[in-house]
């Protein structure tokens, strides 16, 4: 026979509330870079591909201006420039330099384009390789983050984060840093070129730098603020889509489609009002750029025809100029448009890095070792835990569970009830003393083998748009078709598989919306049988049924639960009383515990919850 003692406890405050605080801004670089040198370390070859690939498409462009002023200067007027050993017979010299100029023209093209295609190819391979391994990263942290972080989080938000998020960072880690690498090396190389030609001339082309400069500080930050409110906003809109289709059900049953379209378009407008104010300042930044090119061609028309008469300056060599200060026209504008996408992409890195700065609340301990098959005692030794330090759910609460017993526990709304099931199961571990399973603190095994060794059917049993089959099978992933039809049947799927249209292999919808709450829970109690789980937590597994329904999940629970420790919260008398032995809480306390007959003698709290008709008051 179980047994329930009492000891005093005191309360800390909740680390997962804690660990849920939002992370300065601060060192957003180096926490960055912590997170995604393990990404891209290993594909350090594509960068560096890519990187020469890009000097060389720079440096072939470059060139391109050159055959024209060869042109210019030696073609039309008639000089002489192939050597002796050059000439072709029978083939004019001027012939001869036209088609030396045109195969220099498109080998300068074809290596240009070849350099550009190794640029782009390796970019977008490994932008999606980051995005890909950062994406998966991020999901499974999320998974292993606490439920503190998940109950304080919208999950939109979190989506987004997860979607697009990485994806802004995937185009600035790639696309739009080298891009603005290749730009800055364009206009360095482009000045270079001016300076070595006529340093004269060329300090008019040096105008942009201190020109742009400021230009792209002030519309930068402004833009990353504009980009930051709207990340924001689309992570509440997604959130507020993400609830209304899971809650459709109870929308339409209630009638709020309008509340929740009106409460959609408010978020939508207040997005789509910052997307405006993003794109105004993305405008104004591109032609504020536009405008600073146009003035610095006109001082080039100026100042150059002027030194072309004077004869200091060659008309090809003026055409070098115009060409390359034509040429900082798109390098700056790159540099422009790629900068705002590098301030969403800042943006998104801080909203990712956030969540990956968070540390799970619940992990394995370095001497964790995996669990040995279970035989389900179960001891609860002055547990005690909260919320938060004003949040206090369970003090002082002992009691132990022999193999193959069945406990149900009982108590009002808040009692704690729930949260002792959540800490057998490590969702939550307790702030003071300890849980044990056949007598080792469950802090001592690894996570996944504890969880293995546990099933759960809960008030509301969550299925996956999957088949029944499938259903059944997530329970154990290694079960044969035969296992999932035996536990199938045990679990009374059987009663009403032969009407669905496919059988087992009929897809259920969304959360199992296609079958009825009985059906739902018959699945889930089918799902615990073919996991094979020596412990079964039962919470709330017949609220809400309908009489037939609940008959029907009541056998098959009575299945489920032979031969396995099972903890029971209900608020149906019919099962609780059988129970081998019932706990009786009250504000986080034990206040009795015993067998049915046991309690009823003494007249307590349970005799006064039996007295209501339910297990809850």
């Amino acid at each position: 026979m179980a047994a329930a003692s009492a000891r005093t406890v005191t309360m800390s405050d909740d680390s997962e509330k804690e660990s849920a605080q939002e992370h300065p801004k601060a060192g957003i670089y180096r926490r960055s870079f912590h997170h995604l040198a393990p990404i891209l370390a290993p594909r350090w070859f594509m960068l560096v591909i890519a990187a020469i690939a890009l000097l060389g498409a720079v440096g072939f462009d470059l060139l391109k201006p050159w055959p024209l002023k060869f042109v210019l200067d030696n073609v039309i007027p008639g000089k002489s420039f192939l050597p002796a050993w050059a000439s072709v017979p029978g083939l004019e010299e001027r012939t001869a330099m036209i088609i030396v100029v045109c195969l220099l023209i498109l080998a300068s093209a074809a290596l240009s384009a070849l350099a550009a295609y190794l640029r782009e190819f390796m970019l977008n391979r490994l932008g999606e390789e980051l995005a890909f391994e950062l994406r998966i990263k991020l999901f499974g942290h999320v998974q292993r983050l606490g439920l503190g972080f998940h109950d304080s989080s919208r999950m939109g938000d979190t989506i987004t984060r997860i979607t697009e998020d990485t994806r802004s960072v995937r185009d600035a880690v790639t696309t739009s840093v080298l891009q603005m690498a290749r730009s800055c090396v364009e206009i360095a190389g482009s000045l270079l070129i001016m300076a070595w030609r006529d340093w004269q001339l060329a300090l008019v082309g040096f105008l942009t730098v201190p020109l742009l400069g400021p230009t792209v500080w002030y519309f930068r930050g402004r833009i990353e603020k504009a980009s930051r409110k709207r990340r924001k906003r689309e992570g509440e809109l997604t959130s507020v889509a993400q609830e209304t289709m899971s809650s459709i059900r109870l929308v339409k049953t209630l009638g709020r489609e309008g509340k929740q379209e009106k409460q959609f378009g408010k978020q939508s407008s207040k997005s789509a009002e910052i997307g405006v104010e993003v794109a105004r300042l993305e405008a104004a930044y591109v032609r504020t750029v536009d405008m600073i090119v146009a003035s610095v061609m006109c001082g080039i028309v100026c100042l150059g025809v002027g030194r072309v008469t004077e004869g200091s300056l060659s008309p090809g060599d003026l055409t070098l100029f115009f060409f390359y200060v034509k040429n900082l026209y798109g390098p700056l504008r790159d540099i422009a448009k790629q900068s705002s996408r590098i301030s969403k992409g800042k943006v998104g890195l801080e909203r990712v890095v956030e969540i990956l700065d968070e540390k799970p609340t619940v992990t394995d301990s370095p001497t964790a070792r995996p669990a040995p098959p279970l035989s389900g005692r179960i001891e609860f030794e002055g547990v005690g835990f909260g919320y938060g330090s004003d949040r206090r759910v369970l003090e002082n609460v002992s009691f132990r569970v022999e193999p193959g017993q069945v406990v149900a526990l009982v108590g009002h709304s808040g009692a704690g009830k729930t949260t002792i099931m959540s800490l057998l199961s490590r969702l939550y571990d307790p702030t003071h003393g300890r849980v044990l399973v056949d007598g080792v603190d469950i802090r001592d095994y690894t996570l996944e083998s504890l969880r293995d060794q546990i099933s759960v059917v809960l008030q509301e049993s969550v299925l996956l748009q999957a088949s029944i089959y499938e259903n059944i099978l997530y329970g154990r992933a290694g079960a044969t078709r035969e296992q999932v039809l035996e536990a199938a049947a045990a679990g009374g799927v059987g009663q009403f598989i032969e009407r669905l249209p496919e059988g087992y292999d009929t897809e259920v919808g969304a959360r199992g919306a296609t079958l009825s709450g009985g059906e739902r829970q018959r699945v889930a109690i089918a799902r615990s049988i073919v996991r094979g789980a020596p412990i079964l937590l039962l919470d709330e597994p017949t609220t809400g049924l309908d009489v037939k329904s609940e008959r029907l999940v009541m056998e098959a629970l009575n299945r489920l639960m032979q031969a396995r420790t099972t903890l029971l919260v209900s608020h149906k008398l019919d099962l609780i009383e059988r129970a081998d032995f019932i706990v009786v809480l009250d504000g986080g306390r034990i206040v009795e515990a015993g067998t049915k007959a046991e309690l009823e003698r003494r007249g307590g709290l349970y005799a006064q919850l039996r007295s209501n008709g339910n297990a809850e008051g």
